[in-house]
């Protein structure tokens, strides 16, 4: 734990910890984007999201994944360090900054997992879920944090607890459309926590 520790430091060195979450956010835009384009027949409104890797972008997309979940985690080893640590529950903030770990490397193994095999799809689905749950999680906890941290502004926490409500909603409909509200909101919300912490200089 030390060593990854000391790993992520010497990446903050090279980059500070939100320029990680932009370039992320730049991936997995980029990336969606190009699945959806390279793939005339795609309609989001009936198909899930992975089906991307049908279409002759499949590849990129699952790269963009890949590539996503890597590059996100020094952004969430930053993101946890920005927290006032005199009024942060040191527990709690462990679990949301372990919790997005888990999160950014499901999205590495649903981007990795893909294909016809039935193992390998039940594994593409199962990351699919624990993202999903897990996402639900950490970004709720981390949005109360920032709720009660005077390190951030109360309509950040707000709009995390929105966010977070999408990963909600889609483990109750589990619809093509709510994949894509929260696909997009997670976005959204790394793009706006990173700006937000270029802005203030963390």
């Amino acid at each position: 734990m030390k060593s990854n520790l000391n790993a992520f430091r010497k990446a903050f060195d090279t980059f500070p910890g939100c320029i990680y979450g932009l370039i992320s956010f730049g991936i997995s835009f980029i990336t969606h984007l190009l699945g959806v384009l390279m793939y005339p027949s795609y309609d989001m409104t009936h198909m899930a999201i992975s089906a991307l890797s049908d279409g002759y972008g499949g590849l990129i997309y699952r790269i963009g994944l890949i590539l996503t979940g890597i590059i996100a985690l020094p952004f969430c080893a930053f993101l946890g360090t920005t927290f006032n640590k005199n009024s942060t529950n040191e527990p709690v903030r462990k679990i949301a900054l372990s919790g997005s770990f888990v999160y950014c490397i499901s999205l590495m193994l649903i981007g990795y997992f893909w294909g016809p095999n039935l193992v390998v799809s039940f594994l593409h689905g199962l990351f699919a879920f624990i993202a999903w749950v897990d996402g639900l999680i950490f970004i709720g906890i981390f949005s109360m944090l920032m709720f009660i941290d005077s390190n951030y502004t109360r309509s950040i926490g707000v709009f995390g607890f929105c966010v977070a409500g999408t990963f909600l909603l889609h483990l109750l409909v589990l619809s093509s459309i709510t994949q894509w509200i929260m696909t997009l909101s997670i976005m959204l919300w790394v793009w706006v926590v990173s700006s937000y912490m270029l802005y203030k200089q963390y």
